[in-house]
């Protein structure tokens, strides 16, 4: 895995240090990279909405407010109806906002300096551009700018477009107090920042574009971090082709352990999945009354049917298998806790632990320590805090997440929009596919299907558990692109893997 074909998440500083190499060694006046960011901005924002539409532009009186000025400009250019707004006193702005306040003068563009007195009030159908400060925000926002955010959260607007990130928003922090723009959409410039990827901050992120500006990529690849957004061309680099003489044998002996009475549509969906990810042998182990239907459902699968009707009871020899995923629906009966143990200690191979077989592990945490190392666990974030402990923020969660891998050495992936996967040594990929359809039932028992495949098939822990992240939400946005996030159900998931795996790996 080559984590320099990811987007590396940087700090406040190290985005700063980035753009001073870049205006230094490229070379480039840091206006002109201020011109060059927004009009990536502007090419953006008029894809997606109309000229008819009337823009307010609110500009502090920094960098970001320079940018908002450019992009005022170049919108009244394009035809927009635009107006702007200036927080802050003009003459005390940056060198950059001055130049470019000085220059919009020349544009026939109503203009208004912000006073307590004269916030707007504006009608549906407006969009707000928010650039009143950018990621360099150390602090949190009181006084008459938190007054004016706050009345712009009320407003009947269409829409309010952040401008790298939404005001009052820390780059890489939280803060307790201060008022903090809503955003339907941030357009953030060459990398994301860490506060747009965390569930937090959704109302004050909203829909996330990533607009390159053209800065050094190998000052940025110099810069640390243990943060990564996936791309697809990481993804690309790492998807591997089956040899010629591959056959089923060697494409992985799967076995998963899934179903309960009620439930055996999880063990269904996880084994359609599987066998849709590549595995070459899959064995599901059911209770009694899943036969016929996994028999019917999945006729390509081995079905092992638990001596009791309606859980999992028992386990017979598992040393032939490659790997296990266990979990999807299985319950936590006592019985069913046995077995959950008995793998544990028969079972050394990398495994794939989800749903009940995570909240039998919260009832019995010391039994963690005898997961095989590079597991992939896959907890919502209700799962992660049994095993774990509350937290305070998502940065206190994400915290917990690399402790706890560290500690076990296993791999975890947090499903949520952009879920976290993190490795043993603390390396953190978000992932960057996936839509809000895939709420919904069952999308989990996909995923645990599609990584119990990958695994298989000799991928490591922490690949399987990245590459089939990735492959999931892309199958939720392609379905999303030809029908709708309302009608995803789990199945269609399934049905968009062969078109997700085409389009990652190019064949």
């Amino acid at each position: 895995m080559d984590l320099n074909l990811c987007l590396k998440v940087l700090d406040a500083e190290q985005i700063r240090q980035a753009d001073q190499f870049t205006i230094k060694n490229e070379p480039i006046h840091s206006i002109d990279l201020m011109e060059r960011a927004s009009e990536e901005f502007v090419k953006w924002f008029a894809a997606q909405f109309s000229v008819d539409s009337p823009v307010v532009i609110f500009c502090g009186t920094g960098n970001n407010g320079g940018d908002g000025l450019v992009i005022c400009r170049l919108l009244n250019e394009a035809g927009y109806m635009v107006s702007l707004f200036c927080v802050g006193d003009p003459d005390s702005g940056s060198r950059d906002f001055k130049i470019n306040y000085d220059y919009i003068q020349n544009y026939d563009i109503p203009q208004t300096v912000i006073e307590q007195d004269n916030f707007p009030e504006l009608t549906t159908g407006t969009i707000i551009i928010d650039a009143i400060f950018g990621s360099g925000l150390s602090r949190p926002v009181v006084g008459l700018i938190a007054d004016l955010i706050n009345h712009l959260n009320e407003q009947p607007c269409a829409f309010r477009v952040a401008v790298d990130i939404a005001s009052g928003l820390g780059c890489n922090e939280r803060f307790d107090e201060g008022a903090v723009m809503l955003a339907t959409h941030t357009v953030s410039f060459q990398v994301p920042k860490l506060s747009l990827l965390l569930p937090d901050n959704e109302k004050q992120s909203g829909q996330l574009v990533i607009k390159s500006i053209g800065l050094v990529e190998e000052y940025i690849q110099s810069l640390s971090s243990s943060f990564y957004y996936s791309t697809e061309e990481f993804i690309k680099s790492f998807i591997r082709s089956r040899g010629k003489f591959s056959h089923k044998g060697t494409a992985g002996k799967n076995l998963l352990v899934a179903g309960g009475l009620g439930k055996i549509g999880a063990a269904v969906l996880a084994s359609k999945a599987c066998l849709r990810s590549g595995a070459g042998l899959l064995t599901v182990h059911v209770p009694g009354c899943g036969i016929n239907v996994l028999q019917n459902s999945v006729p390509e699968a081995m079905v092992i049917a638990d001596e009791q009707d309606h859980l999992i009871s028992n386990m017979n020899s598992i040393s032939e298998y490659d790997v296990i995923g266990v979990g999807p629906g299985i319950g936590t009966d006592k019985m069913t806790t046995l077995v959950i143990s008995q793998i544990l200690d028969q079972f050394d191979l990398p495994m794939v632990i989800d749903a009940d077989a995570l909240n039998i592990l919260s009832e019995n945490k010391e039994w963690i320590e005898k997961i095989p190392k590079g597991s992939v666990l896959t907890p919502h974030p209700g799962e992660f805090r049994r095993l774990v402990g509350d937290w305070n923020d998502d940065y206190e969660r994400l915290d917990k997440q690399i402790r706890f891998c560290a500690e076990h050495d296993l791999v975890v992936l947090l499903k949520g929009a952009n879920s976290s996967i993190c490795n043993s040594d603390g390396t953190v990929i978000f992932n960057s596919t996936g839509n809000p359809g895939m709420a919904t039932g069952g999308s989990g028992d996909v995923l645990t299907g599609i990584i119990t495949a990958l695994l298989g098939q000799g991928y490591s822990g922490y690949e399987s558990a990245v590459l089939g992240a990735h492959l999931h939400g892309l199958s939720g946005d392609l379905y999303v692109r030809k029908y709708t996030e309302e009608t995803l159900i789990a199945s269609d998931l399934i049905d968009f893997l062969p078109e997700a795996f085409r389009k990652v790996s190019g064949r």
